[in-house]
């Protein structure tokens, strides 16, 4: 009978032992998440944002709590001329959810944001920018936006009132219209690079393999599944915008060549223009010619229509040779950006819970 109850007591042990350890394998497991369990990915680009990332983590954390979702948060720095990365390299040990990646040399912040993409794991990624304009609280709203859409794909945060300056408000505006345009784009959907994307979405921009990329317009291009919601603008907490005029005119014809055939169908139509006016203005000169009005030939009609011409075709070559720069980078092979290291956060890393700091080869 003794015999017989010690047994059962050491059974009722051992099943408690085990069950001790299965408790404190899923809390282990909680706090070492693999990437593969991660349900929201937050990706930032970051250039120039030093005194802006302290700020940025702190608020991004606050608000991501709330969600009480497993997430992650991947800043990519674009080889940024400041302190960034070494104010990254202190900050990751503080977050355990937070890792950060250092690009070789400077490629973009839309080649930085796919590089993010790629190492993201979560089943709904976020993009946002790095200076605090997307406000980390407003991203509930675009969470809750998704989620109460089940047939939407991606939902974008535009602004009711934009606080930059007038001429880049203007500039954004006239480019818009322009992109929208060009690649076809919706009218009733506006877009930013403040954004909420399901993972088929990430998926097919990443099997895109484009060395020109063009974030929304690949969203697009994907799914018209989309949706745009009003958002809060905070202004830059600190330093001042990356974006000049120039940069921005630059953009828009990457935009524009990336995805849309507009500017080559556009010079077919110059052309067919131009060899029916040419047509006519032969017509015309042919018949005064035989009527006996023209007597002395003059330079004026000759100087007009070969300076015509001339811009025309210089015009058609420069368009076409957007596009064969295009293509010569698509085929040639060359990496589209290479990654220098990686500091990867303690809930994604090994049971040790160090931060990791390793390198990194070229990807994508």
């Amino acid at each position: 009978m003794n015999d017989w109850l010690s047994i059962k007591v050491a059974l009722v042990a051992r099943a408690y032992s085990e069950l001790n350890i299965m408790q404190s394998c899923e809390q282990m497991d909680k706090r070492h998440m693999k990437p593969s369990e991660v349900e929201l990915s937050i990706v930032i680009a970051v250039y120039n944002s030093a005194d802006c990332l302290p700020e940025l983590l702190a608020k991004l954390s606050e608000t991501l709590d709330k969600t009480h979702k497993d997430y992650e948060v991947i800043l990519v720095n674009d080889a940024s001329p400041d302190n960034s990365w070494e104010v990254l390299e202190s900050l990751v040990p503080q977050y355990p959810r937070v890792s950060a990646l250092c690009l070789m040399r400077n490629y973009g912040q839309a080649m930085a944001t796919l590089c993010g993409l790629s190492h993201a794991k979560g089943d709904v990624v976020v993009t946002m920018d790095d200076d605090l304009q997307h406000r980390p609280d407003q991203l509930l709203k675009l969470l809750a936006a998704l989620e109460g859409n089940t047939d939407i794909d991606c939902v974008f945060g535009v602004y009711r009132k934009k606080l930059h300056s007038g001429y880049r408000n203007f500039g954004s505006k006239i480019i818009r219209r322009l992109n929208t345009k060009a690649s076809g784009l919706p009218h009733n959907v506006d877009y930013s690079s403040f954004r909420v994307m399901r993972r088929p979405v990430v998926d097919a921009i990443l099997a895109h393999g484009t060395q020109n990329p063009a974030i929304s317009s690949l969203i697009f291009a994907v799914t018209r599944k989309t949706m745009s919601i009003e958002v809060e603008h905070a202004e830059r907490y600190a330093g001042s915008s990356n974006y000049t005029l120039a940069k921005q005119v630059r953009l828009a014809l990457d935009n524009i060549a990336n995805v849309s055939l507009l500017p080559l169908r556009a010079v077919t139509v110059v052309g067919v223009g131009t060899c029916l006016l040419s047509l006519l203005v032969i017509a015309i000169v042919l018949t005064r010619y035989f009527i006996g009005e023209i007597t002395v030939p003059g330079w004026t009609t000759v100087i007009i229509l070969v300076a015509f011409f001339s811009g025309a075709i210089l015009l058609s070559v420069g368009i076409i040779g957007e596009y064969l720069v295009r293509v010569l980078r698509e085929v040639r092979g060359a990496p589209r950006y290479v990654v220098r290291e990686i500091l990867i956060g303690s809930d994604f890393n090994n049971d040790s819970g160090i931060t990791a700091k390793t390198f990194a080869g070229s990807d994508g």
